[in-house]
């Protein structure tokens, strides 16, 4: 036995293990990243903290991979690798460096578009993390033990490679609580807070975004609906464009660029209408229709009006933040899209959009039929989309395929 392999035995033996139940290993030998606590049948070797790195055995004894423990969590283990090698900071750059090649190879970025997800956690075997860039600034969302007591290496790692102003602490509350973190820091966690909103490229144009602790708004611009946009772009010419839940009015500017015959948005938060307002009149737009009203008041009132629209977006927040309100939410998306089929001219076109991971494509899908069947209209589906290639999904990881958008035609 060599050094080098003689020290990796002497790591892999220190290690703790979990042995897994019978009959629950199928989906790790599958490719599935993730353990949850209830698959687990023993723990062998050191008591464990919160983050610690384990090894991850099937009932027979078969290695599956290394990842980091997370007590509160019913996910107690993301495999960060199938090799019997430490989940350490080398095994952390490496994994960053895929991450910002694969984007430099599937995204063609230039000059024309600075945001962008640069790790997409499991689908970048980083599982916990997310990191979104916004031009000189980094966002990161920290959702898991392991990665919180690795923060420090991992900001120094980004820092070394990207240079940016900041990092900063995005992460979701909610999530951190379910994993027994703390809240999430409005202190940088790297750099200089910016002083103010700044401007960001997606495909040229230029939008707004806030990444400042208390702004109204999460960043001002989602990544994840930048493929959906450029192909809504590609409809929009010509005809009547309703942008429901326009945030910060992306989808909109993307329509205009097209030649959109007119624009209407409509957003329950002043202060991304505001947001939209300064986006459209940094692009040159001064004519959009803007009403600032939640999305059942909203649409109704479009209706009353007998206004018509020859492609409308559909792009709520989560309706389903939790396995417990999936029913509600697909009461939601029913209501939503009997709404706005009503106001659908006949052969219109209807982006719809989930980004509820806790719903899945079928439900969505059916939700999606029922309202427009309560709304009287006959539909097809052209297109089944999802998040950009900077959002990679490991093969059967559906929980990775949290955003759902349907293209139909509407009769």
């Amino acid at each position: 036995m060599g050094k080098q392999e003689a020290e990796l035995t002497a790591i892999s033996e220190s290690t703790p293990t979990f042995t897994l139940r019978r009959g629950s290993a199928k989906p790790l030998h599958s490719g599935h990243p993730w353990v949850f606590a209830d698959a687990i049948e023993r723990h062998d070797g050191p008591r464990l903290d919160p983050g610690d790195e384990v090894r991850v055995l099937d009932h027979q004894g078969q290695f599956l991979g290394r990842g980091y423990f997370s007590p509160d969590s019913a996910i107690a283990v993301r495999i960060f690798t199938r090799e019997d090698e430490p989940c350490d900071e080398a095994l952390l750059a490496k994994r960053i460096d895929a991450a910002m090649a694969l984007r430099k190879d599937v995204l063609g970025l230039g000059e024309q578009t600075s945001a962008y997800r640069l790790i997409y956690s499991e689908g970048d075997g980083l599982g916990g993390l997310i990191v979104d860039r916004y031009g000189d600034y980094l966002a990161v969302q920290i959702g898991t033990a392991g990665i919180e007591r690795r923060k420090t290496e991992i900001c120094k790692l980004l820092t070394e490679r990207l240079m940016p102003k900041a990092i900063l602490d995005k992460s979701d509350p909610r999530t951190r609580r379910l994993e027994g973190l703390e809240p999430p820091s409005a202190e940088p966690l790297a750099g200089t807070m910016p002083a103010e909103p700044f401007e960001v490229l997606e495909d040229g144009i230029a939008m707004r975004v806030d990444l400042r602790p208390g702004a109204a708004q999460k960043t001002g611009l989602y990544v994840d609906q930048r493929e959906n946009r450029r192909r809504f772009a590609k409809f929009a010419r010509g005809r009547e464009v309703l942008d429901a839940f326009s945030y910060t009015g992306a989808f909109t500017l993307h329509a205009a660029r097209a030649g959109a015959k007119s624009l209407t948005l409509v957003e329950s938060s002043e202060a991304a209408m505001e947001a939209a307002k300064t986006n459209l009149e940094r692009n040159g737009i001064d004519d959009a229709d803007l009403v600032c009203a939640d999305w059942t008041e909203g649409l109704r009132h479009l209706r009353e009006q007998n206004r018509t629209f020859g492609l409308v977006v559909l792009d709520p927040p989560k309706f389903a933040r939790g396995k417990e309100a999936v029913a509600q939410a697909l009461s939601g998306y029913r209501d939503l899209n009997a709404l706005a089929a009503r106001l659908l001219a006949p052969g219109g076109l209807l982006f719809t959009c989930s980004c509820s991971g806790n719903v899945n494509e079928t439900e969505f899908e059916r939700a999606v039929a029922s309202g427009l069947s309560h709304a009287g209209r006959r539909a097809a589906v052209l297109e089944r989309r999802g998040a950009g290639p900077d959002h990679p999904v490991p093969p059967g990881f559906d929980q990775g395929r949290y955003l759902k958008c349907l293209v139909l035609r509407v009769d």
